[in-house]
C-alpha cells in the first residue's frame, strides 16, 4: 500500500491520506473503454472485466463498499487508480463493477463509499478480478454521516395543580422577553455541494435547507421551538433512516460561514 505526493490536476491539488474511516456520499461514475491494458497510478495493468476503482486521495491499493443509494445494492472494490477529476463525482468504476451495481446504463448513481478493510479471501479474489457482491441493503435518498445520534425528546404533558390564589401584589415589575428555544436538526454533513442538494431536495417536506461549514456543507431542517414538534420531526426522519440526526441550539452565536 502506498499513498504518494500531493500531486494537482486542472489547477486543484490533491493530497493523499490514509484515512481508515473515510464514508462520503456522492456520485459514481464507470471508466475503462479507452483506459483498457493502460497503467493505473498503482502501476498494475487496468481491465475494465475486473472489479475496482479510482479515488482522488485514498491509499493504493485499499478496498470500499460501494453502496447504491437508490437500491440498497453493495458491493466491494479495489481502489488501484486515480480520479474521477469531474467536482461532482468521488468514485469512477471499472465497468465490470457498475456492471455488478446496475449503474453502466445510466452511467452514474448517488453512492456511499466506505473505507472497509475486507477478510483475506474477499481481498484474494478482488485481486484476481472477481467480484464479492454483498447482500442489499434499504434503498435511501442519502444515508446519514454525523458522528452522533441525538436523544430522542419525548413531549411531556404536565397535569394541572391546585394552587391557591394568593393576593395580588400592589406593583408587578415588567418581564423581560425572552425568545423561545430555536433548535435544528442537522441530517447529514457531505462534503460534496451535490450530495447535500440532492440530500435538500429529498427533504423539502421537512424544510431541509443546505448550510455551508469549514469542512464542507450541512443539511438541518427546523427551527422547532417546542419539543413536540422537534419530536415528530426527529421520529419522520428515523422513520426514513436517519438514524444520525443530531439535535442542535440554533440560537447560539455562529461564525462568519454560519457554522455554530
Amino acid at each position: 500500500m502506498k499513498l504518494g505526493r500531493p500531486y494537482t490536476v486542472r489547477g486543484q491539488t490533491y493530497v493523499p491520506t490514509d484515512d481508515p474511516n473515510y464514508d462520503q456520499i456522492g456520485e459514481a461514475s464507470w471508466y475503462g473503454n479507452q483506459e483498457q491494458g493502460n497503467h493505473t497510478a498503482s502501476g498494475e495493468t487496468f481491465y475494465r472485466q475486473r472489479p475496482s476503482a479510482a479515488h482522488k486521495t485514498l491509499p493504493l491499493p485499499s478496498y470500499v463498499e460501494v453502496t447504491r443509494l437508490d437500491t440498497g445494492q453493495r458491493i466491494l472494490v479495489r481502489v488501484n487508480d486515480r480520479g474521477p477529476f469531474a467536482r461532482d463525482r468521488i468514485l469512477d468504476l471499472s465497468k465490470e463493477a457498475a456492471d455488478e451495481l446496475g449503474i453502466v446504463r445510466a452511467g452514474r448513481a448517488m453512492v456511499r463509499v466506505r473505507r472497509v478493510t475486507p477478510k483475506s479471501r474477499d481481498r484474494d479474489k478482488l485481486r484476481r478480478g472477481y467480484p464479492v457482491v454483498l447482500s442489499s441493503v434499504a434503498p435511501t435518498a442519502t444515508p446519514p454521516r454525523t458522528g452522533r445520534v441525538a436523544p430522542y425528546i419525548a413531549p411531556t404533558v404536565q397535569q394541572p395543580v391546585a394552587v391557591a390564589p394568593s393576593p395580588e401584589p400592589l406593583y408587578t415589575p415588567p418581564q423581560a422577553y425572552t425568545a423561545p428555544p430555536q433548535r435544528r436538526i442537522v441530517v447529514a454533513t457531505p462534503a460534496d455541494p451535490d450530495a447535500a442538494d440532492a440530500l435538500a431536495a429529498s427533504l423539502t417536506s421537512e424544510g431541509a435547507q443546505v448550510q455551508p461549514t469549514a469542512n464542507g456543507y450541512r443539511v438541518v431542517t427546523g427551527p422547532y421551538s417546542d419539543d413536540a414538534s422537534l419530536s415528530a420531526a426527529l421520529a419522520r426522519l428515523r422513520a426514513r433512516g436517519y438514524q444520525g440526526a443530531a439535535v442542535i441550539d440554533a440560537t447560539q452565536p455562529q461564525e462568519p460561514n454560519g457554522t455554530p
